[in-house]
């Protein structure tokens, strides 16, 4: 999870810092204009300018030889209310017949205009009005000019923003707005390879019928194809392993007929035999037996890895199931001069089947005999949670031996089928030990009914296998 946490957390970063970063460069470019823009009259201004103060012009003069000074001062009023363009209108010898009186250099600029048949205009140094003036002749051969301040500036926005919006409150809308586009634009990204890592956990957990959602697959992009590719993959191992568990599980099956007939042949030969065959028997049926304990190891593994149903669960009084399983694996340990001691039993139930527990707890039991010093102990111990409230509570059930432990980067194979240890355990055991299906066993059967089982080397030498189950109230007797 903090992989992927770190590659989400990665990719939006760095979408967010580049967004960012592009409106800020975007802003300084924009700013570093429009501050360096050079406060000159251009072309284009001279030239749309120059016909809005020529119309201006041949209106004012018309509106004032038809209705007077009341009308004229009518006319430029409503000009500047419209078009805040501040006028007046003269005489041809400079005289005001209405507006206002504008600013210094006035008087240059209608001397110029006296002269042409062009507006012309002054402006003074970074000043945002610019003067402007028409000479215009109306209908009755009168001369006038038109005087205006006009605006510098460039025109407003097409959409005006809230002048609050200009300050940092803007950047603050600007930054959380981008964030949740590139949250939303990330998630988009990831989502497909957090489906692809659930799925892949899944399959490694033991889950292989799982396979990525249809939708995902139906995508035209590059996540489309790494999960159709991911499904035929699941396809592929689904089939291989499937096959493999019924190979195993047929060729068991077939053993026992010729396993069968052949400790019956045994037995005949014993009969027959005199007393020079009977070691050779002897170890002949030795082998014959541990073939026999292998073929139901491996039909046991082959039962708890199909899909088929669990077998029904009872309620099993875990303390009585541990002190039998103790009992009769000490009759094995006597043989390596080994003991089997229960050093602590709380009283405890769970829920399971009782011979599926029994070989669980069996199989750790057996293996810690193997493996234990001659001279020494295995040491059980159960501790189980009160009655009571017993909602998430596990008993824990402990056996440990004395021998030589297991490397540290062994510890997790150990739970896998037909998985050995390298032969320094067993050099220093002084056993041969078995196939590896013992502790597999015992982890698929716990995990048929939510149980763990983990090992770990003790302090001092040996190794210490755990097996945790759910607790159940251990029902009240009821007294007549």
């Amino acid at each position: 999870m903090n992989v992927m946490r770190s590659l989400f957390l990665k990719i939006f970063l760095w979408f967010w810092a580049t967004d960012v970063i592009i409106a800020i460069a975007a802003a300084v470019i924009i700013g570093l204009s429009i501050q360096n823009q050079p406060e000159i009259i251009g072309s284009r201004w001279r030239q749309t300018t120059g016909d809005a103060l020529a119309l201006y012009a041949d209106s004012a003069a018309e509106v004032y030889e038809r209705s007077g000074k009341a009308g004229l001062t009518d006319f430029i009023n409503r000009l500047e209310h419209t078009s805040r363009v501040h006028a007046s209108l003269r005489d041809e010898h400079g005289v005001v017949l209405a507006g206002e009186n504008h600013a210094a250099g006035v008087n240059e600029v209608i001397a110029l205009a006296s002269k042409s048949d062009q507006p012309e205009f002054r402006v003074a140094e970074n000043a945002p009005i610019a003067i402007g003036a028409k000479e215009v002749q109306a209908a009755s051969g009168h001369k006038y000019i038109f005087v205006a301040e006009l605006s510098r500036r460039p025109p407003p926005p097409i959409i005006p923003f809230p002048r609050g919006l200009f300050g940092w409150e803007r950047w603050i809308v600007s930054i959380i707005i981008s964030g949740l586009i590139c949250w939303a634009l990330t998630r988009y990204l990831t989502r497909p390879i957090l489906r692809l890592r659930e799925a892949a956990r899944r399959i490694s957990s033991g889950d292989l019928s799982t396979r990525l959602e249809p939708r995902l697959a139906r995508r035209h992009d590059e996540f489309g194809e790494l999960v159709r590719d991911f499904n035929t993959m699941a396809d592929r191992i689904e089939s291989l392993v499937a096959a493999q568990r019924q190979l195993l599980s047929d060729i068991s099956h077939e053993l026992r007929s010729p396993l069968a007939r052949m400790s019956l042949a045994l037995e005949l030969a014993r009969q027959r035999s005199g007393p020079e065959s009977a070691a050779v028997l002897d170890r002949m049926e030795r082998e014959a037996e541990r073939l026999n304990d292998l073929i139901g190891n491996l039909l046991t593994i082959a039962r708890l890895d199909s899909k088929a149903p669990a077998p029904d669960a009872t309620t099993v009084d875990f303390g009585d199931l541990v002190h039998e399983v103790a009992a009769d694996a000490q009759f094995e340990a006597r043989g390596r001069n080994v003991e089997v001691k229960v050093e602590a039993s709380d009283p405890c139930s769970v829920r399971g089947n009782l011979e599926l527990l029994r070989s669980a707890v069996e199989n750790v039991v057996r293996n810690a005999v193997r493996y234990t010093e001659p001279g020494t102990a295995v040491e059980i111990s159960l501790f189980c949670p009160a009655n009571g409230n017993l909602s998430a509570k596990r008993a824990t059930l402990a056996v440990r031996d004395h021998g030589p432990g297991i490397p540290e980067s062994e510890l997790l194979n150990v739970f896998r089928p037909f998985y050995r240890v390298e032969a320094a355990r067993e050099r220093k055991s002084g056993n041969a030990g078995g196939v590896g299906l013992g502790l597999a066993i015992t982890k698929r059967a716990l995990d048929l009914y939510s149980g763990s089982v983990a090992a770990r080397n003790a302090d001092g030498g040996g190794l210490i296998v755990e097996i945790s189950l759910p607790v159940v109230a251990t029902p009240v007797p009821v007294h007549a």
